[in-house]
């Protein structure tokens, strides 16, 4: 009698459901993903939206590794007839990085292969990548393993005779009302100069989504940048008629566009600066000139209706060497920021990584020795990590 009394005096006493939400949040995803089949209750939390954005709010504010998501280059010989004309094989390499780290030589690992997929053209936000085969949007959530294919839309411009068609995707958040949106630009051109129309079509991520067409009445424009989804708005850079950049900011929730002109000092037709986010506002990196004299410039949009500030960067003379090996024919690239403001720099061939902390004004190289193949496009993770489940 007495050891029962002291066993149910002992007895670890139930765990509540709250506190058993907080210690799940806090596990690797890989680990939920097994709890699933514990029981129908934590299958259902698991899954469940509010639960996904509670993990999502956790491993935001938790120091984690930096992530990239390498798109390797496999062949270009398989030809299939569908709606592009190749299918090209890529394969997903994922890569960690402390902010510390000084190589990248073994923690490579092969994630996803995809014939088809457009890797240059990936684009990361919360978590999740969007990605195109064969001009279909693809979702794909690296915690979870688990791709989704969106239906494709029939646009009239498709059937068009002109010789130039153009299709970007872009990727946005709503905060207020936590929905995820596809927004899709298509463009006809007769030519470089002479764009005739664009169009866009929108999908709502979410059980039952399909795409529709938003009015757009604005002059055809061609996107040059990846999209950057900052505070339920969508911005990116596009050329358009007047043949100059112009910053355009799709809001995810009503779905308008305006259109902000990009300061005239950014070269034309350069591919040497990116489109970045540098302290919660979309800002463009020049880089075209660091090379020669070691000088970039930064210029951050501080208010929508297009007033930009602008920085002058001047490389270490302790620093110059990271970049005299760049030549004309190795093109650095910028792949976004990482913490701390960092821009992340990559030459694709040998490859390496360069971080540019704009507020120090410090650079530091990280070697990645394992990618023989210049056929490589690199792209930053945001340091978050979704186990938001996918359905349509």
């Amino acid at each position: 009698m007495v050891n029962y009394l002291l066993r149910r005096r002992y007895v670890a006493p139930e765990i509540s459901f709250d506190l058993m939400i907080e210690i799940l949040s806090r596990l690797p995803a890989k680990s939920l993903m097994r709890f699933k089949c514990v029981s129908k209750l934590w299958c259902c939390l698991i899954r469940s939206r509010y639960f996904s954005n509670l993990y999502l709010m956790v491993s935001s504010s938790q120091p984690r590794p930096l992530g990239l998501y390498m798109s390797l280059y496999m062949s270009l010989d398989l030809v299939r007839h569908c709606m592009c004309d190749s299918m090209e094989m890529y394969e997903l390499l994922s890569l960690r990085l402390m902010s510390s780290s000084s190589s990248a030589e073994s923690s490579l690992e092969p994630d996803l292969t995809f014939p088809g997929m457009g890797g240059y053209r990936m684009v990361s936000l919360r978590g999740l990548i969007l990605f195109t085969i064969c001009r279909k949007a693809c979702i794909y959530n690296p915690a979870t393993r688990q791709s989704l294919t969106l239906p494709t839309f029939k646009s009239n411009l498709f059937a068009q005779q002109e010789p130039y068609k153009h299709v970007h995707y872009f990727f946005g958040h709503d905060p207020a009302l936590d929905q995820y949106k596809i927004v899709c630009s298509v463009m006809i051109a007769s030519s470089f100069s002479e764009m005739l129309f664009s169009e866009f079509w929108v999908f709502v991520l979410e059980p039952g989504g399909f795409w529709k067409r938003t009015e757009y009445d604005a002059q055809a424009h061609l996107p040059t940048r990846q999209g950057l989804c900052i505070n339920g708005v969508i911005y990116y850079l596009a050329f358009n008629h007047t043949r100059r950049y112009h910053v355009y900011c799709f809001d995810v929730r009503s779905e308008d566009i305006r259109v902000i002109q990009a300061p005239h000092a950014v070269p034309q037709f350069c591919i040497s600066f990116g489109f970045i986010e540098h302290g919660g506002k979309p800002a463009i990196f020049d880089y075209s000139r660091i090379t020669e004299t070691g000088v970039s410039e930064l210029w951050v949009l501080e208010v929508d209706g297009g007033i930009w500030s602008r920085k002058s960067l001047v490389l270490k003379l302790c620093q110059k060497h990271l970049v005299d090996d760049i030549d004309h024919n190795k093109k650095l690239i910028v792949h976004g920021t990482g913490e701390n403001n960092e821009v992340i720099l990559a030459l694709t061939c040998p490859c390496y990584l360069l971080y540019y902390d704009l507020m120090k004004n410090d650079v530091r190289k990280v070697n990645i020795n394992r990618v023989t193949t210049p056929h490589v496009c690199i792209k930053v993770l945001d340091k978050c990590e979704s186990i938001m489940y996918l359905e349509i």
